[in-house]
């Protein structure tokens, strides 16, 4: 390689280095420095002296293979353009992406995002409060997070999602309501239709984690032994084809299916003459659904020491089969990070009253509780 470049031979080790480190002619004043002569890839006898070398015609890499791509990222416009997202704040970009990607970002899908223009219209609410409300729930991202993102602060994102959720679910409790049993049956799906074509709803519990309350009492009635945490219960109904027409309130993770089902509204929204689809828990809820003249369809019990037989063995099957529908739809829901199972929901965000039964739902706050704070 000294030869190459018509230096003489000297003692020592010569890095050449080419390619990208040298785009021009350039020159170069260095001093060779000696290396020990056993690590040294080359032999040269000894010269000690000061030589000046100049690059006439640097050799390029021939790993460089992208010089002819970053033609097209010149000016910042073309950057844009490959980006297909407009130059802009972060505040306005962050409601661009929100709109146009709504599903990833509030859980909307792009075809019902007008959803958020409704709300801003009955409610007469800033559709930025709207937004911030909804990329809360979906993602469940922390305040410090989302005030960066719509460049406010911390405590003005946190007053406005608090105070936007009640807003908010008002709005949208209007699109939660029972069809009729014609229109059910006019959209059940074919499994349905010919052992249990009067099934009308499909019920199951969803449950979520919480913080735990401070209050020893709210402790014990928050109390999951399923989930061995401090969980909320709620009761959703839907029907055969996954509409969702009924959701409780809030009870306390020790709430038996049984008090949920008695304690909340859902005899009074069933129609009467049905039948309601339920898992093996809601056992003891037959003589509830028989004062409206309706029958509890479900696996059948298995007791300690018996064997089903082949017919009860293929029923169960066949029921499990149909009321995946219902577990579809809790999956639904637990797209929303802040319904997740263990997404440590805020409890201040819910107003209860204490009873014999557990948890309550009410329009009163509960004076007196007090949170750990949440770990973020």
């Amino acid at each position: 390689m000294p030869e190459e470049l018509g230096l003489p031979f000297f003692d020592g080790t010569y890095s050449f280095f080419g390619g990208d480190l040298f785009e021009s002619v350039v020159g170069v004043n260095t001093r060779i420095r000696q290396t020990d002569k056993a690590s040294s890839p080359v032999k040269l006898p000894k010269a000690k002296h000061k030589i000046t070398v100049k690059v006439i015609s640097p050799v390029k890499s021939k790993s460089v293979s992208s010089s002819a791509n970053t033609n097209s990222y010149d000016s910042i416009s073309s950057i844009e353009e490959h980006l297909k997202v407009p130059s802009m704040g972060r505040r306005n970009s962050t409601e661009y992406l929100c709109e146009k990607k709504s599903r990833f970002y509030l859980g909307l899908p792009e075809h019902v995002y007008q959803v958020v223009k409704f709300i801003v219209e009955v409610e007469k609410i800033h559709h930025v409060d709207v937004l911030i409300t909804l990329k809360k729930i979906r993602t469940d991202d922390v305040y410090a997070r989302l005030a960066d993102d719509f460049e406010m602060s911390v405590t003005y994102i946190h007053n406005i999602f608090t105070r936007s959720i009640p807003i908010i679910a008002g709005a949208l409790q209007e699109l939660i309501f029972w069809p009729s049993s014609i229109e059910i049956k006019k959209r059940l799906p074919i499994p349905f239709r010919v052992r249990y074509k009067n099934v009308v709803s499909i019920i199951d519990c969803l449950e979520i984690e919480i913080e735990k309350p401070s209050n020893p009492i709210y402790q014990a009635m928050t109390w999951s032994d399923y989930k061995k945490c401090n969980t909320l219960k709620f009761l959703i109904s839907s029907t055969p084809d996954g509409m969702i027409t009924f959701i409780s309130g809030a009870f306390g993770g020790r709430a038996s299916d049984k008090e949920i089902i008695s304690q909340s509204n859902f005899l009074n929204e069933l129609p009467n003459a049905c039948a309601v689809m339920a898992d093996r828990g809601f056992k003891q809820i037959d003589f509830m659904l028989a004062k409206k003249n309706c029958f509890l369809v479900r696996p059948p019990s298995v007791e300690e020491g018996q064997i089903l037989s082949k017919e009860k063995i293929n029923e169960s099957k066949r029921i499990a089969s149909l009321r995946i529908h219902i577990e579809r739809v809790i999956r639904r829901l637990r797209e929303f990070a802040s319904l997740d199972i263990h997404a440590r929901s805020d409890f201040e965000l819910l107003s209860y009253r204490i009873t014999s039964e557990g948890l309550k739902k009410t329009n009163e706050n509960v004076k007196g509780i007090t949170m750990a704070p949440r770990p973020r």
